[in-house]
């Protein structure tokens, strides 16, 4: 029965020490690694230099691609306010940096081009044209809830609420 129990004890022993010496070998081990340590990758905000400005929510970057103002419409061609929204947005961004973000979801329309945030010196173009009454919000009822889209509706209503832009009359 002694002996028994002391078996026991010792293989209780045993069990320990292998598990802290086992931990303890393994940090050694990660410690001492000949590989380089993974960086941690946070994300970097995209910055660009807008080449061309189409219209108010339509731009041409540095790198040739088209970027698209997501969450909002501005006049097209031939619509009141067209000239105001586009000369709006020229003289925020064009020949400027700027930082962009995306959906998750949604980067890139059916035409191909980059969807987003728009921002210049920590401003929000997408709100500030919205705001202005130079362009209207646009969601889709089928879609999850976008990023600004609380801000979007917010700065709408101030402008209808002030008819300015698209909501004189």
């Amino acid at each position: 029965m002694k002996n028994k129990a002391l078996s026991y004890v010792l293989i209780f022993t045993l069990i320990v020490l292998s598990f802290f010496g086992g931990s303890y070998f393994e940090k050694q081990k990660t410690k001492f690694s000949p590989y380089p340590p993974t960086p941690l990758i946070s994300p970097i905000p995209q910055r660009l230099t807008v080449a061309e400005v189409s219209d108010g929510d339509t731009l041409k970057l540095s790198n040739g691609k088209t970027f698209r103002l997501y969450g909002i419409n501005a006049p097209e061609v031939k619509e009141p306010y067209f000239e105001e929204a586009k000369a709006f947005t020229q003289n925020l961004v064009l020949g400027k940096e700027i930082s962009f973000e995306q959906e998750a979801k949604y980067k890139v329309d059916k035409f191909g081009r980059t969807l987003g945030y728009v921002f210049i010196g920590g401003v929000n173009l997408n709100i500030e044209l919205v705001k202005n009454g130079l362009a209207r919000v646009v969601l889709y009822e089928k879609r999850a809830k976008i990023k600004y889209q609380d801000e979007l509706l917010f700065a709408e209503k101030e402008a209808k609420k002030l008819k300015v832009g698209v909501w004189k009359k």
